[in-house]
């Protein structure tokens, strides 16, 4: 159970990079990228 917790959280993370990159790219702002990783610290933090 503790394994597909963990392979899920990995997901996510990938998720997030590659909407991370793509909003970077494609917007060319690159300094509204930390509100994607802030809020996904914050869900991270919660879902401990």
């Amino acid at each position: 159970m503790k394994d597909k917790k963990k392979i899920i959280n990995w997901v996510i993370a990938i998720i997030v990079a590659i909407v991370y990159l793509t909003v970077s790219i494609v917007f060319k702002s690159w300094a509204y990228s930390w509100l994607i990783w802030g809020v996904y610290a914050i869900y991270r933090f919660i879902a401990k």
